[in-house]
Formats: C-alpha cells, sequence, structure tokens
C-alpha cells in the first residue's frame, strides 16, 4: 500500500474534521484528555520560554495532517499560578506563521479547507524523506511533529530531515518529535529488532472489532525507536549540522492505553483498557473498574530482551493496578482495605488515593446527577494519566516516545 492511500481513506470517511471526541475513534477521550495533555505538559514550558523574549512565533508543523497541530498549541493552559486573564498560554494571535508539511495530497487540501479564513496558515505538500523542503523560509521558533507522523520516516530519513531542520534553525529554537516506541507492550514482536529497519503498523484500531481481520486490514511500514536509538539519531544530525543540540525532554506517552492494546493485531490478547479509560473520561458513562484490569504475563518472554523497559513497565503498571484495587475497595465500601493500601504505598502513590477515598466519601458536596460518571471517573482516569507523566525519561516502552530538542548554537 502506498504511504499516502490510507490517509486518503481516512479523509474522505471523516476522520480529519476539526474536533470530534467521544469513546470511539481518532479523536477519542483518551486522544483529548490524555495524550493531548501529555503533549502540552511537555511544550508549556517552551512556548513559555520562547514568549519571554519575542511576541509572536514562527510554527512548522512536520507531517501536519490537516492541521490538528495548530489547535493542539493554540490550547495550551497556563500554569496554575498564572494570573493571566487568557486562557491559553499561546494566543492565535500570537502566531506570526504557521505552516504544515504533509505528503498526502487529501490531508494539505483538508488543511486548506478548514483553515482558508486565516492569513497567517499555509499548508505545503512535501516529502520530509528527502529532507527539510522550507529552507528558504525564516528559521521557525518551533519544529512541531506529534502523533508518530515522523514515523513513517526511515532511521536515515528522519537523521537527514533532522540535520536539515538543525541548520535551519536558529539558537533556541525548539524541535518537538513524537515517535512510535519500540518497546511497547502493545507489540512486543518489536522488542528484538532495531530502527535501522521499518516494521508492519495499521490503523485498524478506527475500524469495528469485526473488521480487526490481520489479513484484510491495511499494513504499512513505519520505524519504531527506543529512546538509546533517538538520542544517537539526534547527536548523529547535530554533528552533521555543525550544531550544538541538548534534549530537554524525553517521555514515553501511553504506555498501557496506546490504540493497539485493545487490538490482537500484534499481540495474542486483546485488552479493553483504552475503552474503559474512554468511558472514565465521559461524564456520561460510569465505566466498570474491572474492566481496567491488564494481566501482562505475556510480556514475561521478552524480558530477557530489555530487562529495563520490562521493569519500567511493570513498575506503571503496579501503580495502575493500584489505583483500581483502591477504586474497587471503595465501591465495596471495605474500608480496612483502603486503609492497608493507602498506607502500604510509597508516598506519591498514596497521596493520589487519599484524594480519591476523599472524594468518593464527600460525593454529597458534589451537586451532579451522576456522581461517579461526572466526578470520580474523570479524576480516576486523571490519575491514571499523571502517573505516567510522572515516570523518569522515556525508554520507548509506551506507545509513543516524547522528545524536545533546544538549538543550543
Amino acid at each position: 500500500m502506498r504511504k499516502t492511500e490510507f490517509y486518503e481513506i481516512a479523509v474522505k470517511s471523516g476522520f480529519y474534521g476539526l474536533d470530534k471526541s467521544g469513546l470511539t475513534g481518532k479523536k477519542d477521550n483518551v486522544r483529548k484528555y490524555w495524550e493531548d495533555i501529555s503533549i502540552k505538559v511537555a511544550i508549556q514550558p517552551i512556548i513559555k520560554e520562547l514568549l519571554e523574549t519575542r511576541d509572536m512565533l514562527r510554527i512548522v508543523d512536520l507531517g501536519s495532517g490537516s492541521g490538528e497541530g495548530y489547535e493542539l498549541l493554540t490550547h495550551i493552559p497556563h500554569i496554575k499560578t498564572s494570573k493571566s486573564e487568557e486562557p491559553f498560554i499561546l494566543g492565535k494571535n500570537q502566531i506570526q506563521r504557521y505552516d504544515g508539511i504533509d505528503i498526502s495530497p487529501a490531508m494539505v487540501a483538508k488543511g486548506k479547507e478548514n483553515y482558508k479564513d486565516k492569513n497567517h496558515i499555509r499548508f505545503y505538500q512535501g516529502d520530509l524523506a528527502k529532507g527539510f523542503p522550507l529552507s528558504q523560509e525564516p528559521s521557525y521558533d518551533i519544529y512541531f511533529s506529534s502523533y508518530c507522523s515522523l514515523s513513517h520516516l526511515t532511521s536515515l530519513e528522519l537523521e537527514l530531515l533532522s540535520s536539515e531542520v538543525f541548520t535551519h534553525a536558529d539558537k533556541g529554537s525548539f524541535i518537538v518529535y513524537d515517535l512510535h516506541g519500540r518497546l511497547s507492550p502493545e507489540w512486543p514482536i518489536y522488542w528484538d529488532k532495531t530502527s535501522e529497519q521499518q516494521y508492519p503498523y495499521n490503523m485498524a484500531y478506527l475500524l469495528p472489532l469485526e473488521k480487526q481481520d490481520p489479513k484484510k486490514v491495511d499494513w504499512f511500514n513505519v520505524t519504531y525507536w527506543s529512546s538509546e536509538e533517538l538520542t544517537r539519531s539526534i547527536l548523529n544530525a547535530s554533528v552533521k549540522a555543525g550544531k550544538k543540540v541538548s534534549m530537554v525532554f524525553l517521555k514515553d506517552r501511553s504506555i498501557l492505553i496506546g490504540r493497539h492494546m485493545d487490538t490482537k493485531l500484534f499481540k495474542a490478547e486483546r485488552f479493553r483498557a483504552r475503552k474503559e479509560v474512554n468511558h472514565l473520561f465521559d461524564r456520561d458513562y460510569r465505566g466498570k473498574v474491572p474492566k481496567l484490569r491488564l494481566n501482562l504475563d505475556y510480556l514475561n518472554e521478552y524480558q530477557s530482551i530489555n530487562k529495563t523497559a520490562f521493569e519500567r513497565i511493570n513498575y506503571y503498571y503496579s501503580q495502575w493496578s493500584a489505583i483500581i484495587e483502591i477504586l474497587d475497595a471503595l465501591i465495596k465500601r471495605d474500608d480496612l482495605r483502603v486503609k492497608q493500601l493507602i498506607e502500604s504505598s510509597p508516598e506519591e502513590l498514596s497521596a493520589e488515593m487519599k484524594m480519591l477515598a476523599w472524594l468518593y466519601r464527600n460525593a454529597d458536596r458534589f451537586p451532579v446527577v451522576d456522581f461517579w460518571a461526572s466526578v470520580m471517573g474523570p479524576q480516576a482516569a486523571c490519575v491514571l494519566r499523571n502517573l505516567e507523566l510522572g515516570l523518569p525519561d522515556g525508554l520507548g516502552c509506551g506507545h509513543s516516545i516524547l522528545c524536545i530538542v533546544r538549538v543550543d548554537e
């Protein structure tokens, strides 16, 4: 299948409009309230830093699709201590130029249609595998990519693009990478591979369950990365560009709620973790706590391939499981078990448990029709998300690995 065909079909099917959210599909609740938030948390400090020295920013979106990156970047909230009356840290009037580059003609056309009344937004068709196509333009403050668009490039192609971006960028510019993590529990079959070759991927999670037949879905090749491989690629590119760069952010995203955790297209067992977290975030649905339980025993046979990634996944899984346990204990009014879980947990996890217990026990204070759907469920989902955000530097064991690089000189 050629590179753009699936995406052109997806555009025609309505998956790339301006904003849809819910329990299923491309823009589900996990995408909006977990994955988008993870990206916003990472980017918030660099936008704040940039706006301290300039009034307006120039942004280029590498693999922009139809321009969803523009919506993401202009809806990043201020930090808690901010006294600003503006709701977002980067207002649309603070973007001098947003240029989107995508290989798909359908995506470019859709982007132009979505933002036809915005003169500062432009879209270009370009193949990033051949390098940075806007070298004639002035430098950008942020070279942005999201949702694994750059994983379509081979390792050599990404290194070429990075070197040309570093060459084009000025001191103080930031480059945002978001790439498929090779050590994800979604596809342990790739743990013993390297980023030097590409391997099959699909977007069949957008299809109904009955249509997720591995022999019938559309497959295409992408590059899966470990943090070590990505770091090496970035350093090699900086040497070629003659620029000094530093990595200011490196995190795994969507470790247990990656799209393919809920399919059997890369592993033998299908879960419903993402589906249930979607229900938690939705204020019209209660969700079912037992359905959040996972069994990661299938990863045991891959432990020797990368023990560090295996231990990181299981560490986060232990935190995830502890939150599920205390929710279960609260629902069953098992106060002794709640007390034991809180007292036996590490300080940070214990604090989250205390907060959840307080919420549940004070449900009457919240004037909502359905306390679980409106308050408890969404807060539990946020706790699971924030525990992931609090993990150490990424290894490549999430659905994606998010990395931010600063050009120092």
